[in-house]
């Protein structure tokens, strides 16, 4: 084969590939707002919250539990073992006006990940206990699909009028280990769930 040949082969072939590179099946389109709204979050009853406005952290002790109170309550958490109550206040000031609802979006890859048995439960840390996971459960106890964004709700509700309107908002939700339906095995039982509020 000629140099020519060899190098009008050579040009055809990475014409395609970019071509390729460039070719699309369809479209994502994101839509969204950035909005003005900014809530900072207390803790009710029971509930230990920290941090500023924008990076607060919710600390949840789920206490010691026996690997054999896990017996039974795999797949979706029958029973909510090491069950704790989580009650957060939420106050927006004046920056909800015109918003109905806050939502707590969660984002499990962000933090400890998705238990790979149960997609609805945190994974737990690793190098700790194994066969369970952590899972959320809304005000009316079911269990919130974390792996496909669920989310706790809450209604804003305003005080006052005119300028002096105040919005605040009351988000309940429990959490508990709930056997995934490995073995379960002793050890440390964390794990880290990053969240959003989110405004409707």
């Amino acid at each position: 084969m000629s140099k020519l040949l060899k190098s009008i082969v050579s040009m055809a072939i990475a014409g395609a590939v970019s071509t390729s590179a460039l070719a699309a099946d369809g479209t994502i389109d994101f839509k969204g707002e950035i909005i003005a709204a900014s809530c900072s979050i207390t803790g009710g009853a029971g509930t230990s919250v920290g941090g500023n406005k924008g990076s607060q952290t919710i600390d949840v002790n789920l206490g010691k539990v026996s690997t054999d109170s896990l017996a039974g309550t795999a797949g979706g958490g029958a029973a909510i073992v090491g069950g704790k109550s989580i009650n957060l206040n939420l106050d927006c000031g004046g920056t909800a006006n015109g918003l109905k609802s806050v939502r707590m979006q969660f984002d499990p890859n962000s933090g400890s990940g998705i238990d790979s048995k149960n997609n609805s439960l945190l994974k737990l840390t690793p190098g700790g206990a194994t066969g369970v996971g952590i899972g959320i459960f809304n005000g009316s106890n079911n269990l919130v699909n974390i792996a496909a964004n669920e989310t706790i709700s809450g209604d804003l509700v305003a005080t006052g009028e005119g300028e002096n309107t105040k919005y605040t908002a009351k988000l309940d939700l429990r959490a508990g280990y709930v056997a995934n339906g490995d073995t379960v095995k002793p050890g440390a039982a964390n794990g880290q769930l990053p969240f959003t509020l989110t405004y409707e």
